[in-house]
């Protein structure tokens, strides 16, 4: 059975061999020169007394990595020049050179001058600060006035001013009377049942002279303001274009006069119409024509009226009979 110390011992005189071996295959001038250099040194003895001279510890370890020049591998510019190595610039305050500039000590009064404005800059951030800072709560207090308030619902029980609107204009009795006559002044003011019209549309209408229903006094008080703003406003162009002051004009309410109530209602509730004039030598018949014609819309227009009684008195004269 070979020892340990043998094998050991055969172990360790492998070891320069191979790194020997690779040694021959470096590409480095350097290292072919080393490898040159060791092949001219003696052979190591394989005395026991030399490997214990020397520990194991410096047998083991490793040679030092060596840097290699990549520029050494690449393809020569021009034979015979050298290659142009492109240094990094010097700088100009590199640690340890004495030729950096030397800059002058700090006296009191440029400390000083430096203390203030620094504070003065202090001071102007932080009143620019407060600015925007107050700047900014305004902004917010302005949105949160600008924001809608919410309206709890409320539902309403049905009664008969909720179904005033809709009641049906049927002479069934005195409700649908009044419900008439709602129907009557709602379609005057081009308002219609379950609609909305806002305020300022209102005050628009009654500036130009249209009939206006108002739903409630409220109502009424905002289409008021409206006129009057309107007011003013063609005052003002009347008084840039003539360059004399001009007042705005007062609009109010009047009474109604009773003759005209009376006639309103004669007309829109009772249907009570003027009757018609016929002349004494007309017939009859010619009454009950203009009636019909009052409520047809077609010979409403200019000249057909006159020209359909004056046909239906030549065919009435020609169909009289003869007298003796």
């Amino acid at each position: 059975m070979v020892p340990i110390r043998q094998l050991l011992r055969h172990g360790e005189r492998m070891r320069p061999t191979l790194t020997s071996f690779g040694r021959r295959f470096s590409t480095t001038p350097r290292v072919a020169a080393e490898n040159n250099g060791s092949s001219s040194r003696p052979a190591q003895s394989n005395t026991v007394g030399n490997r214990s001279s020397s520990t194991p510890n410096q047998q083991r370890r490793p040679r030092p990595a060596k840097a290699i020049d990549a520029r050494a591998f690449a393809a020569s510019g021009s034979a015979g020049e050298q290659p142009r190595v492109i240094r990094s610039p010097r700088l100009r305050n590199v640690r340890g050179n004495s030729n950096a500039g030397k800059t002058k000590p700090v006296t009191k009064k440029a400390a000083r001058k430096d203390r203030k404005q620094n504070t003065r800059k202090s001071e102007r951030d932080d009143s620019e600060d407060l600015n925007a800072a107050r700047i900014d709560q305004i902004e917010q207090e302005h949105l949160l006035k600008a924001r809608p308030t919410p309206v709890r619902y409320e539902p309403r029980d049905i009664d008969f001013s909720t179904l005033q609107q809709t009641w049906p204009s049927l002479p069934s009795g005195v409700h649908a009377r009044s419900s008439a006559v709602l129907e009557k002044l709602s379609s005057l003011s081009d308002r219609f049942p379950n609609g909305y019209v806002p305020p300022y549309e209102l005050g628009r209408r009654l500036w130009k002279g249209k009939s206006v229903l108002f739903y409630s006094e409220a109502e009424k008080a905002e289409a008021l303001q409206e006129v009057s703003r309107l007011a003013r406003t063609r005052a003002d162009s009347i008084s840039q274009r003539k360059g004399d002051l001009v007042e705005p004009k007062k609009v109010e309410f009047s009474s109604v006069a009773q003759e005209d109530s009376k006639r309103l209602l004669e007309t829109y509730v009772l249907g009570n119409y003027p009757p018609v004039k016929s002349g004494q030598d007309q017939p009859a018949v010619l009454e009950d024509v203009v009636k019909n014609l009052r409520n047809n819309g077609t010979y409403e227009t200019m000249g057909k009226r006159t020209q359909f009684l004056a046909k239906v008195e030549s065919l009435l004269a020609s169909g009289r009979p003869k007298r003796a």
